[in-house]
């Protein structure tokens, strides 16, 4: 917990005391590949870094063309192999971390969650971010990111048919009216979004939940009564994939042995959730004062994140 204060004060600092060097620099085109539009953003850091030989700085792209979007940033020389963790700090939203991909020459790292980033970075004009390189020192580049929201609302063509939630976002960005409605939709999809990410580290370790994209959709469409449209975020696979517990969007879903049908509980209609049992006979979640779901093989600190998941995705359903 220390190391973790200690790099977002350090962060902070850096922010605070971050100048005005780094510019958004922007180019747009024609992919013939995907047959659309792109855009392609660059933003250098307004500090150097001593990373093996000489100072650097380090370089933030952006890249949409409707189809894919990838963020990514060049560290200027080598930082790790295959996977490496990187850290950022947004304010409003505190120190997050994640493994992100790196290029074959081990100098580029690529955004995991590549629109939840875009969407945090559209709430602020600076962006703290570093990496933990393999054998190593720390990197650490401060990015000042003034004028991105401009740019996307100028490319909602681009970026709007790439992802729903930016177009809705900025459609109509500059009428009052709609502002306040735009960003509670804003703050609610990264809300949202920062709690399932926060669910999946606290679960990785757990063989017995599967997060998205869930790769065995027949079953959990038959078993679950649920669409191809309906938006599944994870699922616990207590018995053959056949039975468990399905949380989407908008429910939980339940299927049980000898049980055809599944017990449905809307967020909505969700008021009280509470946690009983123990790690030998496994964990049971109790919804509204009755028994919905039970969590075998799995720490209590790990249903407690689960209970603070439902509670949170309650509280959304309640205001959105």
């Amino acid at each position: 917990m220390i190391p973790r204060l200690i790099i977002a004060f350090t962060l902070l600092l850096g922010l605070v005391l971050c100048n005005n060097l780094g510019t958004w620099s922007v180019e747009n085109g024609y992919s013939p590949g995907v047959d659309k539009n792109y855009i392609f953003l660059s933003n250098t850091s307004t500090n150097e870094e001593r990373i093996t030989s000489e100072r650097v700085r380090g370089k933030f792209t952006i890249y949409c063309d409707g189809v894919r979007l990838s963020i990514s940033i060049n560290w200027g020389e080598y930082a790790n192999l295959s996977t490496a963790n990187v850290y950022y700090y947004i304010r409003d939203y505190g120190l997050w971390e994640d493994n992100w991909n790196m290029s074959n020459s081990g100098e580029i790292s690529y955004a995991s969650d590549p629109l939840l980033l875009l969407m945090q970075l559209t709430t602020t004009d600076s962006l703290a971010i570093g990496i933990r390189p393999k054998y190593l020192n720390e990197i650490r580049y401060y990015f000042n990111i003034n004028g991105l929201t401009e740019i996307i609302n100028s490319n909602q063509d681009i970026f709007g048919e790439y992802s729903q939630i930016i177009g809705k976002v900025f459609h109509d960005r500059d009428k009052t009216s709609e502002k306040v409605n735009q960003d509670n939709m804003l703050n609610d999809y990264i809300s949202k979004e920062m709690d399932i990410r926060s669910l999946r580290v606290k679960l990785f370790d757990n063989d017995k939940f599967v997060f998205r994209p869930i790769w065995y959709e027949s079953k959990l469409e038959a078993s679950h009564n649920i669409s191809a449209d309906d938006s599944k975020i994870i699922y616990y696979n207590r018995w053959l994939k056949k039975k468990g517990t399905l949380f989407t969007h908008k429910d939980i879903r339940v299927t049980r042995m000898f049980v055809k049908a599944p017990k449905i509980i809307p967020y909505k209609d969700i008021t009280d959730v509470e946690i009983k049992g123990n790690i030998v006979s496994g964990y049971r979640i109790h919804i509204n004062n009755r028994y919905l779901t039970r969590f075998s093989r799995t720490e209590k600190e790990k249903v407690e994140q689960i209970k603070k998941f439902i509670v949170n995705r309650s509280i959304y359903s309640k205001t959105s």
